[in-house]
């Protein structure tokens, strides 16, 4: 049967090992990697920011774009209004 040492270090491996794999590597990751460690979905304020403002522009620009539709379509009544009165009319 198990001998106190071999029960003890038998523990310390079930026990530590997982502990390990959970503080130590996470550690050595980001030391090694030079990034930071964060759960999934965590973003830091300066990226949140960042998307915000891209998003505002992108609205602005969207609302600018409808704006340049409408003149464009306005100004292609203007000319086939114009090529309609420039035409001759047909004789009855």
């Amino acid at each position: 049967m198990f001998k106190g040492i071999e029960l003890f270090f038998t523990l310390a491996a079930a026990v530590g090992g997982p502990l390990l794999a959970i503080m130590v590597v996470p550690a050595l990751a980001k030391r090694l990697l030079g990034k930071t460690a964060r759960w999934p979905g965590e973003a830091p304020r300066a990226e949140l920011d960042d998307m915000r403002e891209r998003l505002s522009e992108l609205d602005d620009m969207a609302r600018r774009v409808a704006e340049l539709e409408e003149r464009v379509d306005f100004a292609e009544r203007l000319l086939a209004q114009q090529r309609e009165a420039a035409l001759p009319k047909p004789r009855a």
